[in-house]
């Protein structure tokens, strides 16, 4: 779970923190148990370079893709982030995907 300075994480939240590198064209992937008492999935990816794009692809524990993100989906800027909540996520592990789409 990664939250920006002064940024409270959500009550009843969940999450994994990693730090990896990735290549053009090569996918990563991350898994995350949410218990049955997780209320909110904070998920926050950055990569700290606004010229290089990736794609974060969010699976949920019944395997059906809960979610697709480009930089500039959520928030409308290439700020190398994506950072979207999912509130009362399904308990099980949730599986991430990040695509190196331009490194």
């Amino acid at each position: 779970m990664n939250t920006a300075p002064g940024e409270e994480i959500p009550a009843g939240g969940a999450g994994i923190c990693t730090f990896d590198s990735i290549q053009q064209g090569e996918t990563n992937y991350h898994s995350a148990y949410v218990s049955p008492e997780s209320s909110t999935l904070f998920v926050n990816l950055n990569w700290f370079v606004p010229q290089q794009s990736l794609t974060l692809k969010i699976i949920s524990p019944s395997g059906s893709t809960y979610a697709y993100y480009h930089d500039t989906d959520l928030d409308g800027d290439k700020d190398a982030q994506i950072r979207t909540w999912i509130l009362s996520p399904e308990a099980g592990t949730w599986q991430f995907q990040v695509y190196g789409e331009e490194v």
